[in-house]
């Protein structure tokens, strides 16, 4: 009985250390479980670092699996995959146990837990790899007498969430879709949305991402080796494509199909999103259809088309946000796409280890009516960047550009020849562009150019109308040259000048009318571009020569941009008919004529313009009508009123030298060969005058003239002015006027007498004041240079009919030899004046020739006197007013 208790005990314990050391060995012989399991089928499954199992799994720590595909008719070579799982845990649940004992089917869930699993085939073409999957299984096991149970899936499900596949240096980030395989379902993944979140190349995202299709494992009978993809769409270059099916070939392993680009903003491409950096802008609408084929990696591009609305265009602004440039890339009636027949190689990685990311090679298209073509370029991930070489032939992209400005102006022209350029994170970048075009331009506003953009007053002249012209124009090495052009001014295209009211006083025709030849012709110059990196540092602009107004125009070589606030340009002129384009307003009239020839030295600024002593001179000369406005007046006050204060001032072969300052400040120093003014009373010349005229010198008094330094032949003599100041508004003066070697047979002429000859010459100064329309005289004084004659010739009436003294006074003069001559002169505003004259002198036919002393007082009414002069010319011009009247 002692035996047999404790053999009980002992067999008891034995069946307990069975199971239990059965699970303490089931690490050594879980291989040969699995090994038993798989034999004859076509897998091989090895497990390392197995752990204890528990109630509901076992973890592991690497599971290797490889099954092999026997060849078929998509494939003549047999595939082989491995697949590797990290860190693993197999989970179970039985959910019926107890039927295990009284049942031969037993089901049960396992499910996979995972830190990594990868698949790659053999040879190795790629690499999938997901992160913590999880891979849900159902199985039925069945267990029959005399075999060792059998295990039978049901169902498998595995939802892949940001998972990778890795191809050389390709990789596709972010994929997502469901597995879902059954029995019932005879083992076919039923369709469901596969999703790629990005292109890596070489570690660098690519321009394509968002890829979305409908993918399952059913083939269609027709086509047994193709994998079809349908309801594709992809992002690329932020713009969204679409395929309606994608169809691979796993026998040719390769595909084809048509991306359809919808239709975007343009603004939302990366080359033209508003940002500060950004300069370009875009505006409408883009679409495209692009078919493609793919093989092997390669992606070929044939007569694919891109499209724009119409009034879309690529918009080049300054700083400030303000359009500049524009390019039209819409659709017009008759045109046709934007880039048609579109052509294209594209490699999506490279086995080169110094490249990476899209290689493009064979691209050309038709744009603009002309052909552009690519060198081969890569998009460089790393630098986010483009360079290629574009050539260009005959493409009329000058004829969709706009400029904005004033007046929006217009170009036309087709360019041919290479642009090396490179697209980036610093935005466009050119290299050493070779092109040539004949530009032709409309209505380019005057007011654009640099020192022509004021508003209309005292200090800035207004710059009004357009240009247009044509320009052959070559850019290479950064130089851009013009050779024979021909620029024209629009009908009222003028430089108008205004006086301190807003008022136009003076203009400058540049326009060119029918039948009348262009502003320049032959124009020769070059502009040279100094970049520093990316950005222009300045501009040289070389000797400039063309023919202007029929003569000819030089400018010597000058460097401008952004680091120098103003522009030195110095202009020679030779033979320039252009007095006879300057136009006259307000109270003046008149014409001018004739060439003009002299160097011009300008400075152009953000103020404005500046004259640094120009030299000007011309053969010609003109009229100029002062006609200051009067009252309406009756003919009778017309008649015996005061004159009319027109006066016309004619100039022959002037000589000038300008300085003007930006805030208009400007002094000539100026000589004319002859100056004439005429008025109704009279005609004044004066010979070879010269002086320095300035104007708008005060601030507080723009209205005041100043003539200094003033010279001239008067009479055969000469007159001066020291300095004098003109308040034009008030039309207010005084000065002193010098007179020298003035024949004072001259004088006398001047008062109209005729019975009075004399020799000889006087000198004198003049104090003048001038106030309105009045002008007053305060102790002038002449007298004679040197002795002369004088003769007062009378008849022997005029000598009978005079008393004793007045009958001396005539025969003392009758031939008088005067040895000093000293007179007085003084005028009040009103016209009347005082003249005092003393002579000393003798008659040598009077009394023996004694010793003769005259005092002559002459009062009389100045004013009164030159308007009876006028009276008779008065009559004369409404006679002739009348008569014109009567002829309308």
């Amino acid at each position: 009985m002692k035996w047999t208790k404790r053999i009980i005990v002992a067999l008891l314990i034995a069946a307990m250390l069975v199971p239990v050391s059965a699970w303490l060995a089931f690490p050594w012989y879980a291989q040969l479980l699995v090994d038993r399991a798989l034999k004859g089928k076509p897998f091989l499954v090895q497990l390392s670092g197995i752990g204890i199992p528990g109630p509901g799994g076992v973890g592991f720590r690497k599971l290797t699996a490889s099954f092999t595909s026997p060849p078929d008719q998509c494939s003549s070579k047999p595939a082989t995959y491995r697949i590797s799982v990290v860190n693993g845990r197999i989970s179970w649940n039985f959910s019926d146990l107890d039927r295990l004992l009284f049942s031969d089917h037993l089901q049960t869930d396992i499910a996979l837990d995972a830190d990594t699993l990868r698949i790659l085939p053999d040879p190795e073409s790629f690499m999938f790899e997901d992160e913590h999957p999880r891979i849900d299984m159902k199985l039925t096991i069945v267990r029959r007498k005399g075999s060792p149970m059998d295990f039978q899936p049901e169902r498998l499900s595995y939802a892949i969430r940001k998972a990778s596949v890795i191809r050389e240096k390709l990789l596709l980030a972010g994929i997502d879709y469901r597995v879902s395989l059954s029995r019932a379902g005879k083992w076919l993944q039923p369709s469901d949305t596969l999703f790629v979140s990005k292109l890596y190349s070489d570690g660098n995202p690519s321009p394509v991402g968002n890829f979305r299709a409908l993918f399952g494992s059913k083939r269609d009978p027709l086509k047994p080796c193709a994998l079809i993809l349908s309801n594709c769409s992809i992002n690329l270059f932020e713009w969204n494509g679409a395929a309606e099916r994608i169809e691979y070939d796993l026998k040719k392993q390769a595909t084809s199909f048509t991306l359809k680009l919808a239709e975007i903003p343009l603004n939302e491409l990366p080359w033209f999103k508003p940002s500060d950096k950004q300069l370009l802008r875009g505006a409408g609408m883009v679409r495209g259809s692009i078919p493609v084929e793919f093989r092997d990696s390669t992606v070929l591009v044939r007569n694919a088309v891109v499209a724009a609305s119409a009034g879309s265009a690529i918009i080049y602004q300054t700083a400030d946000n303000a359009s500049r440039i524009s390019l039209d890339i819409g659709a017009k009636p008759g045109s046709a796409e934007l880039l048609g027949n579109l052509n294209a190689t594209i490699t999506l990685n490279s086995r080169n280890q110094n490249l990476s990311g899209l290689a493009v090679r064979d691209l050309s298209a038709e744009l603009f009516e002309g052909k552009l073509q690519a060198s081969p370029f890569l998009f460089d991930p790393v630098k986010n960047e483009v360079m290629l070489t574009l050539t260009l032939d005959d493409i009329h992209v000058l004829d969709r550009l706009n400029y904005h400005g004033e007046v929006k102006g217009s170009f036309k022209g087709a360019l041919t020849g290479s642009v090396p350029l490179a697209f980036g994170k610093k935005g466009l970048t050119f290299g050493k562009i070779d092109l040539a075009s004949t530009v032709t331009f409309r209505d380019i506003a005057l007011r654009d150019l640099p020192g022509l953009k004021g508003n209309g007053n005292q200090n800035k002249p207004l710059a009004a109308g357009t240009f247009n012209g044509t320009l052959p124009l070559e850019y290479r090495k950064n130089i851009l040259t013009v050779n024979s052009g021909t620029i024209s001014g629009s009908k009222g295209t003028r430089i108008i000048f205004y006086d301190k009211e807003n008022r136009q006083w003076l203009s400058f025709d540049l326009s060119s009318n029918t039948g009348s030849r262009a502003l320049l012709r032959n124009i020769k110059t070059s502009l040279k571009f100094d970049a520093a990196g990316s950005k222009t540092k300045h501009y040289a602009l070389g000797k400039l020569s063309a023919e202007a107004l029929g003569g000819t125009l030089l400018a010597a070589p000058v460097v401008f941009g952004s680091s120098n606030k103003e522009i030195p340009l110095t202009i020679q002129l030779n033979n320039i008919d252009a007095l006879d384009r300057v136009r006259l307003h307000g109270d003046f009239k008149g014409s001018l004529d004739g060439a003009i020839s002299g160097t011009l030295p300008l400075v152009l600024g953000k103020k404005g313009f500046m004259i640094n002593k120009a030299r000007l001179r011309s053969s010609g000369g003109g009229t100029i009508t002062i006609s200051p406005p009067m009252p309406k007046r009756s003919a009778t006050e017309r008649i015996f009123g005061v004159p009319d204060q027109d006066a016309d001032y004619s100039f022959k072969s002037p000589d000038i030298l300008i300085t003007r300052h930006y805030d208009g400040k400007t002094v000539m120093d100026f000589t004319l060969k002859e100056l004439k003014r005429k008025t109704r009373g009279g005609e004044l010349v004066l010979a070879s005058p010269k002086g320095k005229l300035a104007i708008w010198q005060h601030k507080n008094n723009p209205d005041r003239v100043t003539l200094s330094d003033f010279s001239a032949g008067f009479f055969d003599g000469t007159v001066g002015i020291k300095s004098v100041d003109y308040d034009m508004a008030k039309q207010e003066t005084e000065t002193v006027l010098q007179l020298n070697d003035i024949p004072l047979q001259k004088l006398l002429d001047l008062q109209g007498t005729k019975k009075i000859y004399a020799t000889g010459t006087v000198k004198g100064s003049i104090p003048v004041k001038m106030s309105g329309q009045t002008i007053e005289i305060t102790d002038g004084a002449m007298n004679a240079e040197s002795s002369g004659q004088i003769i007062y010739a009378t008849t022997p009436e005029e000598r009978a009919a005079a008393n004793q003294g007045l009958r001396t006074t005539y025969e003392a003069l009758s031939n008088f030899l005067y040895v000093q001559l000293t007179s007085s002169l003084s005028m009040a505003a009103d016209g009347k004046s005082t003249i005092r004259v003393q002579l000393k002198g003798n008659n040598p036919d009077f009394q023996a020739g004694r010793p003769v002393e005259l005092n002559l007082n002459i009062d009389q009414n100045l004013l009164d006197l030159m308007r009876s002069l006028s009276i008779s010319s008065n009559v004369e011009q409404i006679i002739t007013e009348k008569a014109l009247q009567k002829k309308k």
